[in-house]
């Protein structure tokens, strides 16, 4: 009977002592599972927004003028003049600007340059704080599936500084665009990024940002389907420049919608008889009757090697020839397998 209580007695602590061992891994557990929770709320994902997001606000502006509303950016600043890059659409038509920093500051703005293929548009004004200019990135570099951020004003002054969160859906693509200048319209391609979400009315002129904190683009139009697009911050800040020094935007108009050998696939170049070894050039898919190009003697199914001695190697270079302000055009691209030069005058 002593045996047979004895047995019960270790039992019953063998029992217990179970239960404080579970009751101790499961306590265990819960605080790394809140630890895993609190890590991922604290260091991961939603800071690396929120970072970016405090960081790059107080150079994002509002810009209000008659009925319209567009957002903006600060993309630099000499003493007391701020300049300011944003849609042109946005402030085409009105009789007064007023840029907004924050919701409590706001000041008269100048139109003092713009562009209407990019849509771009620069507006100063004169203010006595020294704002932090955005910082730039380079919008070759991006890569689809990376993620981007829009801050602006939709819709109404009342949403001013939200923010959205997009992914790049194509970068360097080809859209092809009309604008109407004194009654006669030009049709044209121009070169873009494309965001995998809509962005809604307001957005316009508000920077495409990188999870660098970096501006690789201005957003400019949406296309049917909800597609929204900005145009390459490269292309924006030599556009800018031009604005800034106030001689006018020196443009060549190619008229051409092509792909660059170095993005191709090695069985498109197969398909397309171009030699797979071949990485430096401008597919030519189609190309404007009223283009440069064209004029020049170039055709669909050229490849365009170098512009004025600049070899063409992707989007950059080729910006650079279009915004060369060269009169005279050489355009060296390969037919059929032999090289031939096509020449223009530009005055």
């Amino acid at each position: 009977m002593k045996t047979n209580r004895l047995l019960y007695v270790l039992i019953f602590f063998l029992a217990v002592w179970c239960l404080f061992l579970s009751s101790q891994l499961n306590a265990v557990s819960a605080r790394e599972d809140s630890a895993v929770i609190n890590q991922y709320e604290v260091n991961g994902f939603s800071t690396d927004l929120t970072k970016i997001a405090e960081a790059v606000r107080p150079s994002i502006v509002t810009i209000s003028g008659d009925n319209n509303i567009s957002s903006g950016f600060v993309y630099k600043q000499e003493a007391e003049n701020v300049y300011i890059l944003t849609a042109y659409h946005g402030v085409s038509n009105v009789n007064t600007i007023t840029v907004h920093f924050g919701k409590s500051y706001q000041v008269p703005g100048e139109l003092i340059g713009h562009d209407i293929y990019t849509d771009l548009a620069l507006i100063r004004v004169v203010t006595p704080y020294e704002i932090a200019p955005m910082k730039t990135g380079d919008s070759s570099l991006l890569k689809q599936g990376e993620f981007v951020i829009s801050i602006g004003t939709p819709v109404s002054m009342d949403y001013q500084g939200s923010l959205e969160l997009s992914m790049v859906a194509a970068n360097g693509l080809q859209i092809e665009n009309s604008i109407l200048v004194e009654d006669e319209r030009y049709n044209y391609f121009l070169n873009v990024v494309e965001i995998s979400d809509p962005l809604v009315s307001g957005y316009s002129g508000s920077p495409l940002i990188n999870m660098n904190g970096e501006a690789i683009g201005m957003t400019t139009m949406s296309a049917q389907g909800g597609v929204s697009f900005a145009v390459t911050i490269n292309e924006v800040k030599m556009i800018a420049e031009e604005l800034l020094a106030q001689n006018g935007i020196s443009r060549n108009v190619f008229g051409i919608k092509g792909s660059f050998l170095k993005d191709m696939y090695n069985y498109e170049k197969t398909n397309l008889s171009i030699p797979i070894e071949t990485v430096d050039g401008l597919y030519v898919e189609r190309i404007k009757e009223n283009g440069v190009a064209y004029a020049a003697g170039l055709r669909a199914g050229d490849v365009i090697t170098k512009i004025n001695d600049e070899v063409i190697i992707g989007l950059d270079s080729y910006l650079r020839a279009i915004y060369s302000d060269n009169t005279q055009l050489n355009i060296e691209y390969v037919r059929g397998g032999q090289t031939l030069v096509g020449s223009l005058g530009n005055d």
